[in-house]
């Protein structure tokens, strides 16, 4: 079987960082300089470039070109008000694998956040996220079936899973509970996330409600304590007081 091309050109760069012909932290040459050099389109050039950021050797830095990432497993910083856009725009590259996609009985606390009945059939989702080919996450996902209907398998596993399952299902998704603490991870998430027993998981509750109020997905995000970092943007409220107007 004839290897593809860009996978010869992924391999050559990939031996270079290694041998340090291009040392961490320093920017790769310029596309049109590779292409020159490699007798490759764009198209190709970039499929290899990809794969090299998947596999947590090369970053993407918009307007300025590719650099070496300083070292493989770096902390990655994730953004709570705008992972979606993260994704879409490439800042956060996502290799997300379904590792369940079931119905199950709500338990009496999922039932009490999503706003139905205790033994209720929800549709439960549980997702493995890599970046840079080291596991970054594990998400559990749990949508009353009136809400889930039409999230097919490729949506239900793809990184643009909200965006998509707006589309799908003529949501419009407005506001988001959030919960943040800390916890030991189980046996079974230690394995899936390569886990040293002394890490703990940065975990996140997120309940999504819709236009008219009412929550339609109450999501448990297991973050690898060690190697991300979460982060977000709040719009603070405006209070009229003696001394003005002030945030709080």
């Amino acid at each position: 079987m004839t290897t593809p091309l860009y996978r010869t050109i992924q391999a050559e760069l990939r031996a270079r960082i290694e041998s340090a012909v291009y040392a961490r932290g320093t920017a790769l040459p310029s596309e049109g300089r590779l292409r020159e050099e490699f007798g490759v389109s764009l198209i190709t050039l970039r499929r290899a470039l990809h794969e090299l950021a998947l596999d947590g050797l090369v970053e993407s830095r918009q307007g300025i070109g590719h650099f070496v990432r300083e070292s493989a497993g770096s902390p990655v910083t994730v953004g709570l008000s705008n992972f979606t856009s993260q994704v879409a725009s490439g800042r956060l590259r996502l290799v997300r694998t379904l590792m369940v996609n079931e119905i199950t009985p709500a338990t009496t606390e999922i039932a009490a956040r999503l706003d139905v009945q205790a033994g209720s059939l929800l549709r439960r989702l549980v997702r493995l996220d890599m970046e840079g080919g080291l596991p970054m996450s594990v998400d559990e996902v749990f949508i009353p079936p009136t809400h889930a209907q039409g999230i097919t398998t490729a949506i239900a596993a793809s990184p643009l899973f909200m965006h998509l399952w707006q589309q799908e299902a003529g949501l419009e998704l407005v506001r988001t509970y959030y919960e943040i603490w800390v916890e030991t991870a189980t046996e079974a998430e230690r394995a899936l996330l390569q886990l040293d027993a002394d890490i703990p998981l940065l975990t996140t509750g997120e309940l999504i409600h819709d236009a008219g109020g009412h929550p339609v997905a109450w999501i448990i995000n297991r973050y690898r304590a060690d190697r991300c970092r979460l982060s977000g943007t709040v719009m603070l409220a405006r209070t009229k007081t003696q001394g003005g107007i002030v945030g709080e």
